[in-house]
């Protein structure tokens, strides 16, 4: 009975691990996709700004793009740490779990083992049980032989 119930608690540690291990992927393409939209957003506003400016003045524009490109470079390698963050938080989880699965299937191999090796000596209990009980009867058999050739 207790094995049972540890079984089911190992199943449930695997499922937990696993929902882990999704809802860390998803927030990592969520977080990814916000960088995304974001670095895009402000390259187009860096663009627009920069058109809007080149009338009045090429060196101001010609400014004003490098700083919007500076932005965007600094919101991309801001995004690409967030992900490589992200990422390592998700391989450090995978880690986890794989250390978690072998740890359970060390604990299984166990127990199958001490299982075994119970089986193995009730075996051995009852093949000396039989022996024993021929034993007897036999000795009984024998008993009752030479009442019966008498």
């Amino acid at each position: 009975m207790t094995q049972e119930k540890h079984v089911t608690g190992v199943g449930d540690g695997t499922n937990a691990a696993a929902r882990l291990l999704e809802i860390a992927a998803r927030n990592a393409d969520e977080l990814l996709d916000e960088a995304r939209a974001e670095a895009a957003s402000i390259v187009a506003e860096a663009k627009s700004d920069a058109d809007r400016l080149t009338a009045s003045s090429r060196a101001e524009a010609e400014q004003l793009r490098a700083s919007a490109g500076a932005e965007a470079d600094r919101a991309r390698a801001d995004a690409q740490q967030e992900v490589e963050r992200v990422q390592a938080e998700l391989e450090q989880t995978r880690a986890e779990h794989d250390r978690q699965r072998a740890t359970v299937l060390g604990e299984l191999a166990e127990q199958q083992a001490a299982l075994q090796d119970e089986v193995a000596r009730l075996q051995q209990l009852e093949q000396e049980h039989r022996d024993r009980m021929r034993s007897y009867l036999t000795q009984q058999l024998a008993q009752i032989e030479p009442t019966d050739a008498g």
